[in-house]
């Protein structure tokens, strides 16, 4: 029978303190734990990013909601299909140019987004009790500098 032995390779390379892995753990875990919060009002949490960005900033093309709502474009209109089906969202067409298509939050989707908001806001709370104020703050703008130097990546 087979009695190989593991390969003695070191690998020198600590995922568990990248800088890549421990941001996508934290958020792993923040989105795992909100999503069971929005499981009550039959929302996923790429369904809620895209109903708090329209409650943000109404009246967003697709293309825009893509960046917000942090969901690639074939999963986006999927998720704006199902929203329009819930009556969260509705699609309008541009004043200034009849073929673009702009979405905007529906009455109902309005309502169910502010319910929803000092839930998100408790939870964020939650997750950040142990940093003070400046912390937040600097950890926010640490973060943002993080996505905008990442850009690079990608292009």
């Amino acid at each position: 029978m087979g009695t190989e032995q593991a390969p003695r390779i070191t690998v020198d390379h600590d995922l568990e303190h990248a800088i890549p892995y421990l941001v996508a753990r934290a958020g792993s875990r923040m989105g795992t734990t909100f999503s069971k919060v929005l499981k009550p009002y039959g929302l996923s949490l790429s369904e809620w990013r895209v109903c708090a960005s329209l409650g943000k900033h109404p009246h967003q093309r697709l293309s825009e909601l893509v960046d917000r709502a942090c969901v690639d474009m074939s999963a986006l209109s999927r998720i704006v299909d199902r929203l329009i089906d819930q009556g969260l969202v509705s699609r309008e067409r541009s004043d200034h140019d009849g073929r673009a298509v702009r979405l905007a939050l529906t009455e109902k989707g309005a309502e169910l987004t502010e319910r929803i908001v000092p839930l998100a806001k408790h939870a964020e709370d939650v997750a950040l009790q142990s940093f003070s104020k400046a912390e937040k703050a600097l950890f926010e703008e640490l973060l943002n500098r993080l996505y905008h130097s990442s850009e690079a990546l990608v292009t």
